[in-house]
């Protein structure tokens, strides 16, 4: 552990949204109400509340903590939050305990202590441009394949790839050309009946899930979200449909 990078990166977390709602927190368990984890498994540890236990010790205690307790921070950070932010709708203050868990998750990245799964799909994402470590090969290849087949049934049915000046860019999660390459057949299908002007990109922006932002890694995040937009100014669209 290297304290003083920790007590930079909770410096630089520290800002006013972040106090203000670690502050007004009652502590009322409302948000309980609109969380998966705790609705499956009702224990005090799955209140999201709880989650801001970790990151409100760290402040207190001003980032003097050993690595048994950020490991502790990790299994809360990662282990107990999707960041679906259902919890925020039930706050009476509506503060996001999504936020405050991607803060916390922050401080685990600045120690190195990103969860194995997420790394490696971070990893996988900076290096091929998405998390499933898909070639552009492959990419290109399934997309060919799902045309062929919906043009079995639309024969005029299309799937421009870097077409130039049209409306809209069109990205995917990456399970749907890994695994679940049907799916790309339904939007292709939905995208062409409803005469829409799209446009796929065999650019490395095509993922736009950003595992870094769910990660808590702000720079990888940048970079992710970056090459979306670079992807769809390079093309001129002038919307860009985002996955999931």
């Amino acid at each position: 552990m290297d304290l003083g990078i920790l007590k930079q990166a909770l410096a630089g977390k520290s800002g006013a949204r972040l106090k203000l709602w670690m502050e007004i927190c009652a502590r009322c368990g409302l948000c309980a109400q609109g969380c998966h984890f705790f609705q499956s498994d009702p224990r005090p540890e799955h209140v999201p509340a709880y989650r801001l236990k970790p990151l409100a010790e760290l402040i207190r205690k001003k980032g003097d903590v050993d690595e048994a307790f950020m490991q502790w921070l990790v299994d809360t950070a990662y282990g107990t939050c999707t960041m679906c932010q259902r919890c925020t709708m039930f706050c009476p203050h509506g503060i996001s305990i999504a936020f405050l868990v991607r803060a916390t998750r922050a401080l685990a990245v600045s120690q190195g202590m990103t969860p194995q799964g997420l790394a490696s799909g971070l990893a996988n994402a900076l290096e091929f441009g998405n998390n499933l470590g898909i070639t552009e090969e492959e990419y290109i290849e399934t997309v060919e394949w799902q045309l062929e087949e919906l043009q079995a049934e639309m024969p005029d049915a299309v799937a421009p790839i870097d077409k130039k000046g049209a409306e809209v860019l069109v990205t995917f999660h990456p399970r749907d050309i890994k695994f679940y390459p049907q799916n790309l057949y339904c939007y292709l299908k939905l995208y062409n009946a409803a005469g829409l002007d799209f446009t796929l990109t065999s650019a490395k922006g095509w993922d736009s899930t950003n595992i870094g932002l769910f990660a808590g890694d702000d720079p990888a995040a940048a970079e992710l979200a970056g090459r979306v937009v670079a992807a769809g100014e390079n093309l001129g669209v002038r919307t860009i449909l985002t996955a999931e």
